[in-house]
C-alpha cells in the first residue's frame, strides 16, 4: 500500500502540472493583451506642470500612440495633471488637443459670468468708471479674495475634459492615475488617488495667488509644482519599472522681466519649481526615457498660445524614439490595450440638479429658494449657476456630481464670498487734451450687505477730483428675492465746470448740491430696474476762475423722477453683441418746494453688433425740457471725446440735443495679460443744438474721430483725435472709461 501511494503521488503531480500548462497556453491564446502585459515592464507616465507650457504634453502622447507605447499609470503635476488627468479617464490626444484648442481661455480664467448674467448692481458700478477687483472690509483691514482666479468657469470645464469620469478611486480608472498637490499649510506633498476628479486637478494647478487653495479631505491644498513638479518617486511607489518623464521645464526670467510684482512672484515659483525638479531627475535610472520639449519664450500663463506649441511636444517625443522602442507592443497588443483605455466622450449629463444651501451662514436659504423659484433645470444647469452669482454673494457655485442608481445627479453649493459681507471697489478717470486741459477722478464704491436676515444694504459711493461728490442709500427689499426695493438716499456733490462761448472757456465755477430722497424699484432679474421717486434739497453754483459772468446762485429743489435702465451689452468698453437702454425723466415744480418749474427727460439707447474681432456700436441720445426753461447750470451737456470730438469736454450747454454716434472697432494687436486687446477704431458723431448761452442760434453739430484703444489692467486705455466742423480739434488721451 505504502508503495503504491508513492508511485501515485508523481502521476497526480505531473498530470497538475501539465493542466495548469495547458491552462495558461489557452489563456494565452485567449487574452493576447495580457499576455503582452505579462512580459514586458510596467511603464508609467510622469507629466510635469509648468501652466500653459503644460499643453505640449499632447503632442507626447500623439506619439506614444503612433510608436505603440501602452503607459501602466500616470502621475500628473498642475498641467500635467490636466492633461495627464483626461487620458487617464479615457479621452484620446486627438479629443483632449481639439477641447484644448477651442478653449476660450479668458473665459476660463475669470469668475465673472457672462456680462449679461452680471448683478444690476454690478454693472452699475462698471458704468460708474468703478473697477479693478473687489475687497473685503473687516474692521480697519482689507480682506482679499483668495486668489485672481477662484474657478468658477475652470471647474465645469474640468468636467468636461475628464467625463464620464466623476469621482471614486483613481485605480478605477482605465489608466491608473495620481494629481499631486501642495497641503498649503504643511508644505507637504499630497498624492491624490480618489475623490473628485475634477477637483483633484483643480488642487493640483492651484498656484498660489492665482488660484484659490481647494479643500479637499479638509486639506487647503495648491499646486504641486511647489514640492514636486516631476513625480517620479511617485511612479516608482506605483510599481512602475519604466518611468517615461516629460519634463516642460520652468525657465527663470531676466533681469528685464523681474520689474513688477507679477514678475517677481512668477519668478519666485520657478526657482521653487527648478530645484525640486532636478532633485527628481536623480530618480531616473539607465532604462528611463527623459522627454524635455523646447518650447522657446512659451509663458507659463500664455494658455492662449499654449496649443500652439503641441508639435514641440511631438518633436521632442519623436527624438526619444529609440529609446522608446523596446517598450513598443504589437499592434495587436497596442489595440487591446487601447480599447480598454478608451472610453466614449459624452458630454456631462444630469437628471437633477439639486441646490444644496446648508453651509450658508449669511445668506437666508429662503432667499435663495425664491431666486431660483423652484428646481433648476438639469438641461441648463449654468442658468442657476448664473442667477445665483448674479446675487453677488458668492465666491463661486460648487459643483459636485454624484452618479447612482435613479441617474445623475448635480448638486450645486453655494459658497459665500469669505472677504465679505462688507465690500470697496475703486476706479479712476484721468484725462487731457495736450493742450494744456486735464482732469482727474477718484472714485471709490463701498457697500454693507446682509444688514438684516431681509437682505438690507448700505451703499455708498465716493468721489473726488474734478468731481467731488457723496451718495449713500439705504436698500429695503420688500421679498425674499429682493426684487421689490425702497430706497431712501442722500446725495451731495461739488462739481468743477467751465463756461464757453463757443470754442473760448470764459469762466469756471463749482455746481454743487444737496439732495434727500427716496425711490421705490423694482429689479428685473439681471437685466435692469425702473424706479420712481422724491428728491428735494438746494442747489446752486459759485465762481471760482474769470470774470463775474456767472452769479452765485443758490436756490431749492423738489421734483419728482422716473429712472430706468436696462443693460444687456456683452462689454461696457468694447461690446460686440447686446443693447443699453436708459432714461430719466424729472419734474421739478414749487408745489414740490423746488424755486422753479422745469422737466428734464433723456432717453439713451446703444446697440452693438459684430464679432470678436471687428464691432460696431450705434448709440442714440435724447435730451429736452419740454420748452420749459433750465438754469443753465441744470441745462444738458455735450462735447469731448466721441461725444462731439473735437470740442472741449461739456462745451456744449443746451436746452435740447439730439445725439447719434457711430463707432467702428477693429482688434489689431494682443500684447500680454495687462494688455490682452488693442483696437484701432473710428467714429462718426452728429447732433442737433437747441439754442445756447450769449445767443447762439440751434444748430447741427458734425463731428468724428480716429483712435486707439486698449483693454488693458488699468481699465481701458484711449488716445484720440477729433474733429468737429467749425474747425474745432483736439488730441485726447484717457485712462478709464470717457
Amino acid at each position: 500500500m505504502r508503495g503504491a501511494r508513492a508511485a501515485a503521488r508523481p502521476r497526480s503531480s505531473s498530470i497538475r502540472s501539465a493542466l495548469l500548462v495547458g491552462a495558461l497556453a489557452l489563456l494565452a491564446l485567449g487574452s493576447p493583451a495580457r499576455a503582452g502585459a505579462a512580459t514586458r515592464p510596467k511603464v508609467c507616465l510622469v507629466l510635469s506642470g509648468g501652466g500653459a507650457r503644460g499643453i505640449p504634453h499632447i503632442g507626447v502622447l500623439k506619439v506614444l500612440e503612433d510608436l505603440r507605447v501602452p503607459v501602466d499609470c500616470i502621475v500628473g503635476t498642475s498641467a500635467g495633471a490636466i492633461i495627464g488627468g483626461a487620458y487617464a479617464a479615457g479621452a484620446s490626444p486627438a479629443e483632449i488637443e481639439r477641447m484644448i484648442g477651442a478653449a476660450d481661455w479668458d473665459h476660463l480664467l475669470s469668475d465673472l459670468p457672462a456680462r449679461i448674467n452680471r448683478s444690476v448692481y454690478a454693472k452699475d458700478v462698471e458704468r460708474s468708471r468703478i473697477g479693478g477687483a473687489e475687497a473685503g472690509i473687516r474692521g480697519s483691514a482689507l480682506a482679499l479674495p483668495r486668489g485672481v482666479v477662484i474657478g468658477q468657469h475652470l471647474q465645469f470645464f474640468l468636467q468636461s475634459l475628464v467625463a464620464p469620469a466623476t469621482s471614486g478611486p483613481f485605480d478605477r480608472l482605465p489608466i491608473p492615475y495620481r494629481a499631486l498637490a501642495t497641503d498649503f499649510e504643511s508644505g507637504r506633498l499630497v498624492v491624490l488617488d480618489h475623490g473628485d476628479l475634477a477637483a483633484a486637478i483643480r488642487a493640483s494647478m492651484s498656484v498660489p495667488g492665482a488660484f484659490a487653495p481647494v479643500e479637499i479631505d479638509g486639506a487647503m491644498l495648491v499646486d504641486g509644482g511647489l514640492v514636486r513638479n516631476l513625480g517620479i518617486d511617485v511612479a516608482r511607489e506605483l510599481g512602475a519599472e519604466i518611468v517615461i518623464a516629460v519634463n516642460v521645464g520652468s525657465p527663470l526670467l531676466r533681469r528685464s522681466e523681474l520689474g513688477s510684482l507679477l514678475g517677481a512672484a512668477e519668478q519666485t515659483l520657478n526657482i521653487l519649481t527648478e530645484q525640486n525638479v532636478d532633485v527628481s531627475l536623480a530618480g531616473l535610472g539607465p532604462d528611463d526615457v527623459l522627454i524635455s520639449p523646447e518650447l522657446g519664450a512659451l509663458s507659463s500663463s500664455d494658455f492662449a498660445h499654449g496649443a500652439d506649441y503641441i508639435p514641440a511636444g511631438e518633436l521632442a517625443a519623436r527624438r526619444a524614439a529609440r529609446a522608446l522602442a523596446p517598450l513598443s507592443v504589437s499592434p495587436e497588443d497596442y489595440e487591446a490595450w487601447r480599447h480598454e483605455q478608451r472610453r466614449a466622450r459624452v458630454p456631462p449629463h444630469y437628471d437633477r440638479v439639486v441646490v444644496d444651501t446648508s453651509s450658508l451662514a449669511r445668506v437666508p436659504p429662503e432667499s435663495v429658494r425664491r431666486l431660483l423659484g423652484g428646481a433648476p433645470d438639469p438641461k441648463n444647469p449654468d442658468a442657476a449657476i448664473a442667477t445665483l452669482l448674479g446675487t453677488d454673494d458668492f465666491e463661486f457655485i460648487q459643483g459636485d456630481v454624484h452618479p447612482g442608481a435613479d441617474g445623475t445627479t448635480l448638486v450645486l453649493r453655494p459658497v459665500e464670498k469669505p472677504w465679505g459681507p462688507d465690500y470697496l471697489r475703486a476706479g479712476a478717470v484721468l484725462t487731457a487734451n495736450f493742450e494744456g486741459s486735464s482732469a482727474f477722478t477718484l472714485y471709490v464704491d463701498q457697500r454693507n450687505t446682509l444688514l438684516t436676515d431681509g437682505g438690507l444694504e448700505w451703499r455708498n459711493r465716493l468721489s473726488i477730483g474734478q468731481i467731488d461728490s457723496i451718495t449713500s442709500e439705504m436698500r429695503l427689499p420688500f421679498d425674499a428675492a429682493r426684487r421689490v426695493f425702497l430706497a431712501p438716499r442722500l446725495l451731495a456733490s461739488d462739481e468743477l465746470m467751465d463756461l464757453y462761448v463757443g470754442a473760448e472757456p470764459l469762466e469756471s465755477y463749482r455746481r454743487r448740491s444737496l439732495r434727500l430722497g427716496a425711490d421705490l424699484g423694482m429689479r428685473f432679474g439681471n437685466l435692469g430696474e425702473i424706479s420712481a421717486g422724491f428728491e428735494g434739497g438746494g442747489t446752486g453754483v459759485a465762481r471760482t476762475v474769470g470774470p463775474r459772468l456767472v452769479p452765485d446762485t443758490h436756490g431749492r429743489v423738489g421734483d419728482l423722477h422716473l429712472r430706468y435702465v436696462f443693460d444687456g451689452l456683452d462689454n461696457l468698453d468694447f461690446p460686440r453683441r447686446g443693447f443699453l437702454l436708459s432714461g430719466e425723466a424729472e419734474l421739478a415744480r414749487h408745489i414740490l418746494g423746488g424755486a422753479s418749474d422745469y422737466d428734464r427727460i433723456t432717453l439713451d439707447a446703444q446697440q452693438a453688433f459684430g464679432t470678436d474681432l471687428s464691432s460696431f456700436l450705434l448709440a442714440a441720445r435724447y435730451q429736452t425740457a419740454l420748452g420749459t426753461d433750465l438754469p443753465f447750470y441744470e441745462q444738458f451737456t455735450a462735447g469731448g471725446f466721441q461725444d462731439l470730438s473735437g470740442l472741449r469736454p461739456d462745451q456744449i450747454l443746451s436746452n435740447r440735443i439730439a445725439f447719434l454716434r457711430l463707432v467702428y472697432r477693429r482688434r489689431i494687436a494682443s500684447f500680454s495679460a495687462l494688455l490682452p486687446a488693442v483696437y484701432a477704431g473710428v467714429s462718426v458723431e452728429g447732433a442737433g443744438i437747441g439754442p445756447q448761452a450769449g445767443g447762439v442760434r440751434s444748430a447741427q453739430t458734425r463731428a468724428g474721430s480716429v483712435f486707439l484703444s486698449g483693454d488693458s489692467a488699468l481699465g481701458p486705455l484711449y488716445l484720440g483725435f477729433g474733429l468737429a466742423n467749425g474747425g474745432f480739434a483736439s488730441l485726447y488721451f484717457l485712462i478709464g472709461r470717457p
